[in-house]
This record gives C-alpha cells, sequence and structure tokens, in this order.
C-alpha cells in the first residue's frame, strides 16, 4: 500500500514538475495607462491581448487600439473586436467622441484614425470578420460607421453566408 502511494505520489511530482517547466510565466499586456499623448502604442506581437476576444494579438496588420479620456490604451487583434467592445460599452457612461480610435493602415503600415480609415470587405483576419483598414479609398471599400453598421449585424466575411455573398464559389 505504501509503496502504490509513493509511486503515485512521485508521479505526481514529476507531472508537476513538467507542467511548471513548459509554462511561460510572462504577462501579457492589456492595458497601458498613462498614454498622456493619446498616440497609438508600439506594440509587440506576442506580447498583448485583445481587451475583447483575449486572444493574443500575433500580428499588427489587423489590429486596434482605443485611448479612453483616462488615457488607458487598450489593445484588439481585429477592428470587429474593438467595434464589438464599443458596443458593450454603450450601456456604461463611456463617451465615445471622447475616446480616441487607432487602426493599423496596411497600405500606410502604421496606426492611423480608425474613424478616418477606409475598410475592404473580404481580408484573413484574426477573428475572420474581414475588414482591413487603409487610408487610401479603393472600389468597394467602406467608411467607418458602414463597417461598423456590418460588423453589428453580423455581415462580415464570420457568417458563410456573407462570405458566399462576397467571395462567390472561391
Amino acid at each position: 500500500m505504501i509503496k502504490k502511494i509513493s509511486i503515485i505520489f512521485v508521479f505526481f511530482i514529476l507531472l508537476v514538475i513538467i507542467l511548471f517547466s513548459t509554462s511561460s510565466f510572462e504577462q501579457s499586456t492589456v492595458v497601458v495607462q498613462n498614454n498622456h499623448t493619446k498616440q497609438p502604442i508600439s506594440i509587440t506581437p506576442d506580447k498583448y491581448k485583445d481587451r475583447f476576444c483575449n486572444m493574443t494579438i500575433k500580428d499588427v496588420t489587423y489590429s486596434a487600439q482605443v485611448v479612453l479620456e483616462n488615457e488607458d490604451t487598450l489593445f484588439f487583434d481585429d477592428i470587429g473586436c474593438l467595434v464589438l467592445w464599443l458596443q458593450e460599452q454603450s450601456k456604461t457612461s463611456l463617451e465615445k467622441d471622447k475616446i480616441v480610435l487607432w487602426v493599423w493602415a496596411k497600405d500606410e503600415n502604421k496606426y492611423i484614425d480608425a474613424r478616418q480609415a477606409w475598410y475592404s470587405l473580404t481580408e484573413r483576419t484574426p477573428m475572420h470578420y474581414g475588414f482591413g483598414a487603409y487610408k487610401t479609398k479603393q472600389n468597394n471599400y467602406i467608411n467607418f460607421a458602414t463597417m461598423t453598421n456590418k460588423m453589428l449585424q453580423s455581415h462580415t466575411m464570420a457568417n458563410p453566408k456573407i462570405r458566399k455573398e462576397l467571395l462567390g464559389n472561391n
């Protein structure tokens, strides 16, 4: 009996050691405080997490940021997550017109004002919503208000019916 308990105990200890040796204890950044300039924060992939969906931001290409009135900066892996987060805030006292919205512009390779960006509809984004941001308008690109409405109505690439409609048989 003691031999069985000893074997189970040793096995348990080895399991714990293996789990802790393979785990990373480095925490991801979800918010940066005291952004006095309200400019976008330069983020490092795999070090920041999306405030809405909690996914790690693997690439800045489709990322977005919100700078609140209190100078906190929040991060999003996909502009769609930012839109959904904003929708949730409608139940709070957050004044949407007093916050700064940034989105990565693919044609500029930098953050631009999300409200001034133009959005493509069929890109492979982290959350599969399909909206890529650009500074320069091109055919079939939509503005922020239209993108927001499409996002809130689930007219995105994440919806199989809409994806088929946008891509055809591709």
